[in-house]
């Protein structure tokens, strides 16, 4: 099932997932960090773009609680967005570390795509608000799933969606 994501020609554009994280509990936080990985997955096959979703990773690897190792995926979540020639803002809310996200993809000037109407209003606002209008997001119809705030749930009578991330975000 993964030999899926490797191709003798890579994907040349790379798309950066901004979707929450942090929830108020453990079952929450789960649904949020696999919600990061159905985006990056529909992202990839559908859109074609090599998504990247670090948050939906780094925290099987790295504990969010200790300063040190939450530092270290910051930094490396920052350098991925850095790298990225788009971010995409994915769910219907945003969440603080998404803001940061957010400003760091427009003052590098890259383009901002958001799924979300009431969300890309905000989104505008935002850069508005803090001088950084002059790469302004813009607002995509016709991927629902991505404004989507738990894209695992909306796919269960999708067969074209891996099993995987429908049964992990239960």
């Amino acid at each position: 099932m993964l030999l899926q994501f490797f191709h003798a020609n890579p994907l040349k554009e790379t798309a950066y997932i901004c979707s929450p994280l942090k929830a108020d509990d453990p079952k929450q936080y789960l649904k949020n960090l696999y919600a990061a990985r159905a985006y990056m997955y529909y992202v990839k096959t559908q859109i074609g773009y090599l998504a990247r979703a670090p948050h939906g990773y780094l925290p099987l690897l790295l504990d969010d609680f200790d300063p040190r190792q939450r530092s270290l995926a910051l930094q490396f979540g920052k350098a991925l967005l850095e790298a990225s020639d788009v971010v995409l803002i994915c769910g219907n809310r945003l969440s603080k570390g998404m803001e940061s996200e957010l400003k760091c993809a427009a003052a590098g000037r890259k383009k901002i795509l958001v799924y979300d109407k009431g969300l890309y209003c905000r989104v505008e606002s935002i850069l508005q608000n803090d001088g950084l209008s002059s790469s302004p997001p813009v607002f995509v119809e016709g991927h629902p799933v991505l404004a989507h705030p738990y894209p695992q749930l909306a796919f269960r009578e999708s067969r074209s969606f891996s099993e995987t991330l429908l049964t992990a975000g239960q």
